[in-house]
């Protein structure tokens, strides 16, 4: 599957997050292989996810996804992390890589102590809450 689909596949996600849980600081699609297009750890960082349990969190953003993402992706879609905007994987990531565009490719780098062999921007916030 192309990814600059996938991209844009959540990209439309993100329109849909941002009024129901506000500014997202953090949408990352992440691969344990790095030659890999399949099998996506999507990681996401919003204010609106800080009170709620991580449980909680996930469902809802589960949820939204389905809605969403169209069925031909769901496949791809291996996990779903959400994480605290004070994650220090989080503040790690936005105050490194903010400045990438959506879209943008990263490979075998470490972030907080965090391997991560293929990531995929879709949203960095460096200023979201």
């Amino acid at each position: 599957m192309d990814q600059e689909a996938l991209v844009a596949e959540f990209r439309r996600l993100l329109l849909r997050l941002e009024p129901e849980v506000g500014p997202v600081g953090l949408l990352l699609l992440v691969n344990s292989d790095e030659a890999s297009n399949d099998s996506w750890n999507v990681i996401v960082s919003a204010a609106g996810y800080n009170h709620k349990s991580i449980a909680t969190a996930v469902r809802e953003l589960t949820a939204t996804m389905r809605e969403v993402i169209g069925k031909a992706f769901w496949p791809r879609i291996s996990r779903v992390t959400v994480l605290k905007t004070d994650d220090p994987f989080v503040l790690a990531f936005k105050s490194t890589y903010s400045a990438l565009p959506p879209g943008a490719t990263l490979r075998s780098l470490y972030v907080a102590g965090v391997e991560l062999p293929k990531a995929v921007i879709v949203e960095a916030k460096r200023r979201a809450a």
